[in-house]
């Protein structure tokens, strides 16, 4: 009796002794699957201070700079050409003297019409005498009427000679002036396009030279169509500037301002052309030059700004984190434009003095734990 009641105690301890062995590899299991989480900690972040400032509004388009002025120099009067008188890429005035055509035909057919002039000038000036012998011998009945009115006719005839003997002369002087070709315009010359001792005539479109006008400067480029309210509205305030940079948008060129836009939309394109003058752009914008053309249509005034690297992209539009104590607030937004480092905040979403994330934002989430640990 006690042995058998020793043997069921035994087994019973046994039994418990194999049911804590069994609970504690159930927990241990269950911990190894299931790892005690660890506290969250703050995401180290860098935050700016949402600033008012005004914003600049601006067209950009690819431009190209033409001249005031560019004149093909070409002759007048068939000729030799003599001489050139000016040096490639020099800068030349108005009247300054480019070129000679070889003249001395021209002074021997002057000459020569000057002679039939003064001939003929003679001729009529006897016939003028003899008109007035006539008016007075006719009063005492020595010469007929007839004879009277022949002298009159003359005297017309030979009038009308000396006109033409007049006219000659005075087109070939003419001519020969343009034996000696002058510059028509302030600019610079471009390369020579004939040399000294070669046949030139007035039919040939090569030319001598071009001259461009170089001052001001012209950019001419096209906007979009949708543009030409904005564009409107900012002629009609003022003066609108407009800046040319470089083909890399880096270096800035000249500032001047909006000259004219074109009367008519360019229906294949959907956009109009503009054309900027530059005044004092010296030798920094060249014809045919492609330049970036920046028109300044409007200014937003005191409009809340932030770093343009703190606008995150979603598919629900543009947002940025905002520091709301000690966590990430997500704060959808509408983007303006932008000025250098910084864009505009067209709504309310922002305000100033708020601090928006600019570094870290990328490991965030809306509620999420953040530290700042720069400004």
């Amino acid at each position: 009796m006690n042995k058998n009641r020793r043997s069921n105690t035994t087994l019973l301890i046994t039994a418990l002794i194999l049911l804590a062995l069994a609970g504690g590899l159930w927990f241990f299991l269950s911990a190894s699957r299931h790892p005690a989480k660890a506290p969250s900690s703050a995401e180290p972040v860098v935050a700016v201070a949402v600033q008012l400032q005004d914003v600049p509004v601006y067209i950009d388009a690819l431009g190209t700079v033409t001249p005031t002025r560019s004149v093909t120099v070409i002759t007048q009067v068939d000729g030799i050409l003599a001489s050139v008188e000016f040096n490639e890429g020099q800068q030349v005035h108005k009247g300054q003297v480019i070129a000679r055509i070889d003249d001395r035909t021209l002074k021997a057919q002057l000459a020569q019409a000057r002679g039939v002039l003064a001939h003929d000038q003679a001729l009529l000036d006897n016939a003028r005498r003899d008109l007035a012998r006539y008016r007075e011998l006719i009063k005492a009945g020595s010469v007929s009427q007839q004879t009277l009115d022949t002298q009159v006719s003359t005297v017309q005839q030979q009038a009308g000679t000396v006109a033409a003997d007049q006219g000659s002369v005075q087109n070939l002087e003419v001519q020969l002036s343009y034996c000696t070709i002058t510059s028509p315009v302030e600019g610079v010359a471009g390369l020579r396009l004939v040399d000294p001792g070669n046949y030139v005539s007035s039919s040939s479109t090569t030319g001598i030279v071009v001259i461009t006008q170089m001052e001001p400067a012209n950019v001419v480029f096209a906007v979009p169509e949708d543009d030409l309210g904005t564009i409107s509205q900012a002629v009609a305030r003022g003066p609108v500037p407009v800046l040319a940079y470089d083909r890399n948008k880096h270096d800035l060129l000249a500032t001047g301002s909006l000259l004219a836009l074109d009367n008519q939309v360019n229906t294949s394109t959907g956009t109009i052309n503009v054309k900027a003058r530059f005044d004092g752009a010296g030798r920094r914008l060249f014809p045919n030059q492609f330049v970036n053309a920046r028109l300044k249509a409007d200014t937003l005034a005191q409009v809340p700004v932030v770093p343009t690297r703190a606008i995150q992209h979603g598919s629900q539009g543009d947002f940025v984190f905002v520091v709301a104590g000690s966590k990430a607030s997500l704060r959808h937004i509408k983007a303006g434009p932008a000025s250098g480092d910084v864009t505009a905040i067209l709504d309310s979403g922002l305000k100033a003095g708020e601090q928006v994330i600019t570094e870290g934002a990328d490991k965030l989430d809306d509620g999420s734990a953040v530290k700042v640990v720069a400004q």
